[in-house]
């Protein structure tokens, strides 16, 4: 008698440690498979966005973009406008002489030459 009942008490036992097991358990995945979700709905509106914006991209303006950039409009007018403004440093060192009243330009003395 005194078995009976402790081995009923015990399968009582076992049976409640599964049924709170077993619900535990849905209870953790049912968060995380929620969780999971929302992270991949999100995730599918921003690939959606990215795809809508690439989409948008107009190629040939884009293109007309990256030329303009790369050979501006007046590139041959703005390479005369340095040449003209800059000098050699011969040039400079010619124009400095005469600036100082010298005139004279003297010759370099190479050893061997």
């Amino acid at each position: 008698m005194d078995a009976t009942r402790t081995t009923r008490h015990l399968e009582e036992t076992i049976d409640n440690f599964e049924k709170q097991k077993i619900k535990d358990i849905k209870t953790i995945f049912s968060e995380f498979i929620t969780i999971e979700m929302l992270f991949h709905g999100k995730a599918l509106e921003v690939y959606t966005a990215a795809y809508q914006n690439i989409q948008k991209i107009d190629e040939e303006e884009d293109l007309e973009v990256f030329r303009n950039s790369v050979y501006p409009p007046d590139y041959s007018s703005r390479l005369d406008i340095v040449r003209a403004n800059s000098k050699s440093p011969l040039q400079r060192s010619l124009s400095a002489k005469c600036i100082s009243g010298t005139g004279q330009v003297s010759k370099p003395y190479f050893k061997g030459v």
